[in-house]
C-alpha cells in the first residue's frame, strides 16, 4: 500500500478540487482532466518497472470497459468517462472486494447527488421536493448498514441496507421522467462546453458557403422551408462507436497473448484516446471543441438556440466513494 501512496494522495487532492468544479460550473476544466491522467499513467508505468504490479489489473479493465459501454449508450459524460481513464491505473492496486466496494458507492453516492438536483429544482413543488430530500436521508441510511455489514459481516445489516435503497428507487421513479424534462435547458451557442448533449437537431436561417463546407464534416444539413436543420451524421455516430469499442478490447486480446503486452497496452490505449478525442467522442457523444466553434462562428449571424439535456454531478461521488472506500 505503501508504494500507492503518493498516487492515491494525488488523485483525492485532483477529484476534491474537480468535485468543486463540477458542482459549481457543471464541468471540469480539461487541464485537470489532462493533470490527473499524466500522473497516473507515468506513476503506474512507473510502479511496474519497479516490479510492483496491479493487484488485479483484468478486473479493473473489465470496470472500466463497463464505463466505456455506459458512455456509448449516453449513460455516462465524456468527462466522467475520461475521470475513469484515470481512476483505473489507482483501482486497479485495490483488490476485487474493495473495487466492488467502489462501485456499490459510487451507485449510492449518485443516487444521491440526482436526488440532491431534485431537490434544488422542485422549491415550488412541496411534495416532489420533500420526496427528494427523503431519499438522501434513507439512503443515507442505507450506506450506514452496508458499512455495518462489512464491518461485521452479519446479514441482517445488508437485508436492512437494501431495504432503504428500494425504497428511494421507487420513489425516486415517480419524478424521474419530470426531471429530465427539466434537466433539459434551452442555451445560446456561447454558452456550450465541451461534452454538451445535444437533444434535438439545431435550427439556423442562414450558412454561407465557406462555413458549409466545414459544418458538412460534422452534420447533416436538411432544408426546412427558410430555416436549415442540422443533424448529427448517423455513419460518424456508428463508426466513432465502432473504433471505441475496437480500442477498447484490444487489451484484452492481449491480455491472451501476453500478459506483459496487456499490462502496457492499456495506458497506452487510454493516452490515444484523450489525443484523438476531439475525432472520437463528438456528436451525439458530446459536443467537441471544434463542434462547438463551428456552432459559434454560425452564432456571428444566426440567433441559435440548442435544447440541451444535464445531469447531476458525478465527479463528487466518485471523489465520495474514493474516501468511503478508504475508511
Amino acid at each position: 500500500m505503501n508504494e500507492i501512496l503518493p498516487l492515491l494522495i494525488f488523485d483525492i487532492i485532483i477529484l476534491a478540487y474537480s468535485s468543486y468544479q463540477d458542482i459549481k460550473y457543471k464541468s471540469v476544466d480539461d487541464i485537470i482532466i489532462y493533470i490527473l491522467l499524466i500522473f497516473n499513467v507515468f506513476y503506474f508505468l512507473y510502479l511496474i518497472l519497479q516490479n510492483f504490479y496491479s493487484v488485479d489489473l483484468l478486473f479493473s479493465y473489465y470496470l472500466l470497459l463497463f464505463f466505456i459501454i455506459l458512455y456509448l449508450f449516453r449513460l455516462l459524460a465524456i468527462g466522467d468517462l475520461f475521470i475513469f481513464f484515470s481512476l483505473f491505473f489507482l483501482l486497479s492496486f485495490f483488490s476485487i472486494y474493495k473495487i466492488l466496494l467502489f462501485i456499490f458507492y459510487l451507485v449510492l453516492f449518485g443516487f444521491i447527488f440526482h436526488n440532491i438536483e431534485a431537490i434544488k429544482i422542485y422549491k415550488e413543488n412541496r411534495k416532489k421536493y420533500y420526496i427528494s430530500i427523503f431519499n438522501v436521508i434513507l439512503i443515507l441510511i442505507s450506506i450506514y448498514f452496508i458499512n455495518l455489514f462489512f464491518l461485521y459481516f452479519n446479514i441482517y445489516y445488508l437485508l436492512i441496507s437494501l431495504i432503504f435503497i428500494y425504497i428511494p428507487y421507487f420513489l425516486f421513479r415517480y419524478i424521474s421522467k419530470d426531471l429530465e424534462k427539466k434537466l433539459t435547458f434551452i442555451r445560446n451557442v456561447n454558452e456550450l462546453v465541451e461534452g454538451d448533449w445535444i437533444e434535438e437537431g439545431i435550427e439556423v436561417n442562414n450558412i454561407k458557403e465557406e462555413d458549409k463546407e466545414i459544418l458538412i464534416k460534422y452534420f447533416d444539413i436538411h432544408k426546412n422551408e427558410n430555416k436549415y436543420i442540422l443533424k448529427f451524421k448517423n455513419n460518424i455516430k456508428l463508426m466513432n462507436s465502432f473504433f471505441i469499442l475496437l480500442f477498447a478490447i484490444l487489451p484484452l486480446i492481449f491480455y491472451f497473448l501476453n500478459r506483459i503486452f496487456f499490462y502496457y497496452s492499456i495506458p497506452f490505449i487510454i493516452i490515444f484516446y484523450h489525443i484523438f478525442q476531439n475525432k472520437l467522442f463528438i456528436g451525439r457523444f458530446g459536443l467537441s471543441k471544434e463542434e462547438i466553434n463551428i456552432l459559434k462562428k454560425l452564432g456571428e449571424y444566426n440567433d441559435i438556440k440548442v435544447k440541451v439535456k444535464e445531469g447531476a454531478p458525478f465527479v463528487p461521488p466518485i471523489f465520495l466513494s474514493l474516501i468511503f472506500l478508504l475508511i
